[in-house]
């Protein structure tokens, strides 16, 4: 936005005080009607020449003088009535009924600039210049919302408890639903049409269609976030115990860097269990590229694991850091629906259930559907016609197709495979699975496009698929044990069906085993009061939240305890706060550019920078006509 553009937004909120212009007439008329200098006789001239050097000088320099002093003295006159007249640097707001103010208040609003202004303080600014142009009677609405959105006050022409209401207004470590919020300030803004809604947010825009009916509601978008920010943040985070191997976990993180970072950065991760060190690794975060890393760990069920980031300049702390318990798993209750029990896969069950891990039960087709529930289900060579969605499954040498699963069965015994190829051989279901050694039959040929990812290829074909589908997880292997040569006689086969059961049971049981939430979700705990350790930026610290119901949000990050006992930790894990987009080149409605220079001179009120022009002009005008004046 250049000065152009600025005098084009500047308002007046007084304009009476303009009518004191016509004060100027009185020294205009004191310039041209003066007396006229007469001549008196004196008795010595000696004191007349060490006066002012002005009697020296020549007619025309005395001239400019005269008229400069006129200018001077009209300036200084026509600054203090601008100043009465109150002239801003706003938006237009003429024939608006009202303002729909709505304030991202996310967990991306609290990262900050190098001043250790957080983003939301830097909108609130922005706002309460921009308020200062409205006039007093145009209606203001404030809106605010991270996951979901709250009207602090309806239309109002109180601009005092408006402010006040701002001012209380802080952020929270909540993921925004943007969408959501811009429904409702619509609704609120259609009430009293014409209006706008002024929103102050870190995101730019997205663009989306506009109703008919919505174009007599203009929407202003203020981007408040940083030009180029650094931040790395964990994006997911799971936990789990390793099967048939004792006291081993398998923590698997995800790290994120931020896609306006200015280059590739090194973040440290610090691993403890039981509030001690145990790793510490280096990973080299790239803007706007996730990674994710498996850790394997010693520990004892119900020790506290925590992992924390930190990369230097990292403008944004709330997602650096995850904790969770190390779990005490109950034993999975798995069914295995079979038409024709394969020996080997049996063996393989029952010696994962001899471990203690696995509660098996076994039955035909004609056991379906059960009458219990159970954590996994297994189809060995037969699917149901209705498929299960409530249920993670496990489908073995399928016969046909059912469901999300596409298969067609082979004949004659299947198709024998020397070697098989690992596509993902870091997936959990592959995990100390030997895929170099192993040798199958394919009975089946499925169909490996959609969600479901192949983690094993037999020729050309997929044999082994893993995924989720509408939220259910679900693994297809479509080969058979018994027909296989080496397959069944390797350790790899029982520990293949372990890791699938456990990957499996983990999207159903990881949350209430763990105690592991996200901020924002609401939980029910006795006498409605949990302690928490909080964190903050400058590190942890103890508080105790309690709610007139039976439901407390949480709102925080940090780990919590109820009175009940209860216990969990409330993470952020985001990958739309952590995956921050910079301002630069944004530019609004009324044509002002965020990164603008100018943009930040020109705005707010203009009233302080005329008083200080005044206050040069009569120093000016003393240093010009007075700094040699005799008394």
């Amino acid at each position: 936005m250049g000065v152009l553009a600025a005098i084009r937004l500047m308002q007046i909120l007084q304009p009476t005080y303009l009518y004191l212009a016509l004060l100027g007439l009185i020294p205009l008329a004191l310039y041209f009607f003066r007396r006229k200098s007469r001549t008196v006789p004196v008795s010595t001239l000696v004191f007349f020449k060490s006066l002012a050097k002005e009697h020296q000088e020549s007619a025309w320099l005395r001239h400019l003088k005269k008229v400069l002093s006129l200018l001077l003295t009209l300036l200084v006159l026509g600054g203090v009535i601008f100043a009465l007249a109150r002239p801003v640097f706003a938006p237009k707001t003429e024939g608006l009924e009202s303002i729909v103010v709505l304030l991202d208040r996310s967990a991306s609003m609290n990262a900050v600039d190098g001043s250790g202004e957080n983003r939301l303080e830097a909108a609130k600014a922005e706002l309460r210049t921009r308020l200062a142009g409205v006039p007093e009677d145009v209606g203001v609405s404030l809106m605010v919302y991270d996951g979901r959105p709250e009207l602090l006050l309806p239309k109002s022409y109180k601009r005092r408890q408006l402010l006040a209401l701002v001012d209380q207004v802080d952020t929270r470590p909540v993921p925004d639903d943007e969408e959501k919020a811009m429904g409702q300030a619509r609704m609120i803004a259609s009430l009293d049409e014409p209006a706008e809604i002024w929103h102050f947010t870190d995101r730019e825009a997205a663009e989306v269609e506009r109703d008919e009916s919505e174009l007599a509601i203009r929407e202003r978008r203020f981007p408040m976030g940083l030009e180029a920010p650094t931040n790395a943040g964990i994006t997911a985070f799971q936990v789990r115990k390793v099967p048939l191997v004792h006291s081993r976990y398998e923590v698997y993180v995800r790290v994120m860097g931020a896609s306006s970072m200015s280059g590739a950065g090194t973040a440290e991760m610090e691993i403890k269990v039981g509030g001690v060190p145990v790793q510490i690794r280096e990973l080299d975060i790239e803007p706007g590229v996730g990674e994710g890393i498996i850790l394997p760990l010693d520990g004892v069920a119900g020790q506290l694991l925590e992992i924390r980031l930190q990369m230097e300049g990292d403008c944004f702390s709330e997602d650096n850091y995850v904790a969770a318990r190390l779990p005490e798993e109950d034993p999975l209750l798995v069914a295995w629906i079979t038409a024709e029990a394969d020996p080997f896969t049996e063996l393989a069950l029952s010696s994962i259930a001899e471990e203690g891990k696995v509660e098996l039960w076994k039955g035909g087709a004609g056991s379906w559907p059960l009458d219990v529930s159970v954590d996994v289900v297994i189809f060995d060579g037969w699917l149901p016609e209705e498929w299960p969605e409530g249920v993670p499954a496990i489908v073995l040498n399928p016969p046909g197709s059912a469901g999300p699963v596409r298969a067609v069965a082979l004949e004659s015994g299947g198709i024998p495979h020397g070697a098989v190829r690992a596509a993902n051989g870091d997936h959990p279901v592959l995990f100390r699975v030997n895929s170099g050694r192993v040798s199958l039959t394919q009975t089946a040929v499925l169909d490996g496009t959609g969600s479901l990812e192949p983690l094993w290829f037999a020729g050309g074909d997929p044999v082994l698929l893993a995924g989720e589908v509408r939220g259910q997880r679900l693994v297809i292997m479509a080969f058979s044990a018994e027909r296989s040569e080496r397959l069944p006689l390797m350790a790899s086969y029982p520990l293949l069906l372990g890791n699938a059961l456990f990957w499996c049971a983990n999207a159903v049981r990881g949350d209430e085993v763990f105690g592991r939430y996200r901020t924002g979700e609401v939980i029910d705990v006795e006498d409605a009061a949990i302690r928490w350790r909080e964190l903050t930026e400058a590190g942890f610290r103890d508080a105790t939240d309690a709610s007139e119901g039976q439901l407390i949000e949480l709102d925080r990050v940090g780990l919590w305890e109820g009175i009940d006992g209860r216990e969990g930790v409330s993470l952020l894990l985001s990958g739309q706060e952590t995956d921050m987009r910079g301002v630069s080149g944004i530019v609004n409605e009324d044509g002002e550019n965020a990164g603008s220079s100018v943009a930040k001179w020109f705005r707010g009120e203009a009233v302080q920078w005329l008083l200080w022009i005044v206050l040069g002009v009569l120093l000016l005008e003393s240093w010009l006509f007075h700094r040699r004046a005799v008394y």
